[in-house]
Order: structure tokens, then C-alpha cells, then sequence
């Protein structure tokens, strides 16, 4: 048996180029230090937390500690976009998603298996800008998580029972509203039954996380594309893509409406696009205005 401290570790070398920042995108319980990309979660068969780093050669060190070891390391070709099958079948014809599925050839669609966290992690940032929400998740994880080792950055994300245990105030401590955190026990209390969506189509599974209480379109869809790779999930709802998105595709702001218009000739690859576009955004000039389509034919 593996020492506390002593960790696991395994290469893995992908069939394709992967870049560890595209393929982890969006991934609320990845942190980043000083180039290792560090995943914490709780496992079926207990917390884990994984160091990945990239080779030389292409290939991808895992070093893993904590019970869930094995799983977590079994998980990592699917974590790092093994099973997107359907990027084979993505042949853009717009030149702007034309050329950021060039400039950005690496990106594959991974999926953490972890449906609790990930549909804990979306309802956590219902409503609140990004960096609040990512410090509410790391203040849970550090207050009520467990830690498999002491050189991870952030905690296991608490466990359902855990979670369920917890008053408003404890919620409102790490700056989760009541709101927010009715959303939370929800899926503390049908957990076992939202990590059996592994085995659920993408749109089913979208449909089904919609009928909990406080779960809607945008919730659905980071928490689909996230633990299980949903390629065409679309965040409706969101504060800042649908005009990110408009922008990218026809060079004017646009809503919800306008960004769901623009997005259907890519029925099927929509989460694709839309991550094709943020990273394009990302690489743009802090304090820049969305990227236009002349913006991204400069990257």
C-alpha cells in the first residue's frame, strides 16, 4: 500500500497533441502553480488529487495521492479529451471558427466524470462574476474538504453528506447566498443519483439536471460540458458570452437570442465554439472589448 505522502505516478502519452490549459478549461476543481496543473476531487472511492505536467516529448506526467488514486489516474485520458469523438466531424465553414479551429488544433472536449461537483461548482456561480465564485469554491474546499496531501493547493471539494450538514451561515461565511446554496444541497441530496448521467446522452443529461430545483439552462450546460464533455452544450444565461459570441461570429453585440442564431449552423459542436471563442478572447489584450472577427484573424 502506498505511503501517505507517497505518490502514484503514471505517463500518459495522448493520440493527439494536448495542451493541459485547453483541455482542463473550465474545470472548477483544476488549479494552477507554477506550471503544474493540479486536479483535487472526491472519487467513488475517495478523495484525490492529481499533478499533471507536460512533457518534453508530448507526453503527460500524473502524480496522484489519496484513496482515489487509481480511479482518478484510470480517469485521465478522458479528463484530457481521449473520448471527443466528435471533433473528427467539426468542419467549420465561418472563417472565424475556421481559423480558431487551426490556431487552437489541440482543444479537446475532456470530462472530469464528477457530476456532483460539477453541478455544484455551476450553481455556485449562479449570478456572481467568476473570481467570486472561485473564491466561494476554494473557501468550501479549504473549510469543509478533505486533503489527500499537503502539497495540493486546494482541498477535495466537500462530499454531499458534508455538504447537506451545513447551515445558511456557514454557506454565507464563504459568500454563498441562500440562494445559491438551496441549489448546492439540491445537489448534495440527489448526488448518487446525477453521477449516474455518465451513461446519459449530453442533451438528456441537460434535460434531466433541469428538472432539479434552481437548476436552469446555463447550470446545466457547464455542469454537462464539464463532467461529462457535452460538445454541444450552450450557457444560455450568461452575463458575457452571448456577446462575446456575437461579436466573434458577425461583429455586433448580441443576446441570448442573437448568440443561439448564430451559434445553430454549428448544432452539435455549440460548447466547442464557444470555448473556441473564449480562448480566442483570452489571448487578446486585457481590458480589450470582446474580439471582433478582424481581432481574431490577427491571432
Amino acid at each position: 500500500m502506498t505511503a501517505a505522502n507517497e505518490a502514484t505516478a503514471t505517463t500518459y502519452r495522448p493520440r493527439q497533441a494536448t495542451d493541459l490549459r485547453f483541455a482542463l478549461l473550465g474545470v472548477a476543481s483544476v488549479t494552477s502553480v507554477g506550471g503544474v496543473r493540479w486536479w483535487s476531487t472526491v472519487t467513488p472511492d475517495g478523495p484525490a488529487s492529481v499533478a499533471f505536467r507536460t512533457g518534453t516529448d508530448g507526453t503527460i506526467r500524473a502524480d496522484a495521492w489519496g484513496p482515489g488514486t487509481d480511479w482518478a489516474l484510470t480517469q485521465l485520458p478522458s479528463l484530457l479529451g481521449a473520448d471527443d469523438e466528435t471533433v473528427d466531424d467539426f468542419r467549420p465553414t465561418h472563417p472565424v471558427v475556421r481559423h480558431l479551429a487551426g490556431q487552437f488544433a489541440s482543444l479537446r472536449l475532456g470530462s472530469t466524470n464528477r457530476w456532483y461537483e460539477a453541478l455544484t461548482a455551476a450553481a455556485i456561480g449562479q449570478r456572481v462574476v467568476a473570481a467570486d465564485a472561485r473564491t466561494s469554491r476554494t473557501r468550501l474546499a479549504f473549510r469543509y474538504g478533505r486533503q489527500p496531501v499537503a502539497l495540493a493547493p486546494v482541498p477535495a471539494f466537500p462530499e454531499p453528506g458534508r455538504m447537506l450538514r451545513l447551515p445558511d451561515h456557514d454557506f454565507h461565511r464563504v459568500g454563498i447566498d441562500r440562494g445559491r446554496a438551496r441549489v448546492v444541497r439540491v445537489a448534495a441530496r440527489y448526488a448518487e443519483r446525477i453521477e449516474q448521467l455518465a451513461e446519459v446522452p449530453g442533451a438528456d443529461a441537460d434535460q434531466l439536471l433541469q428538472r432539479l430545483p434552481g437548476v436552469g439552462p446555463w447550470t446545466a450546460a457547464l455542469a454537462t460540458s464539464v463532467a461529462g464533455g457535452h460538445a454541444d452544450a450552450v450557457p444560455v444565461g450568461d452575463l458575457h458570452i452571448p456577446r462575446l459570441v456575437s461579436r466573434a461570429l458577425s461583429g455586433e453585440d448580441g443576446d441570448d437570442n442573437r448568440m443561439l442564431e448564430l451559434l445553430e449552423p454549428f448544432r452539435g459542436h455549440r460548447q466547442r465554439v464557444v470555448r473556441l471563442i473564449k480562448l480566442a478572447a483570452r489571448t487578446t489584450t486585457a481590458n480589450r472589448p470582446a474580439p471582433t472577427r478582424s481581432d481574431i484573424s490577427r491571432i
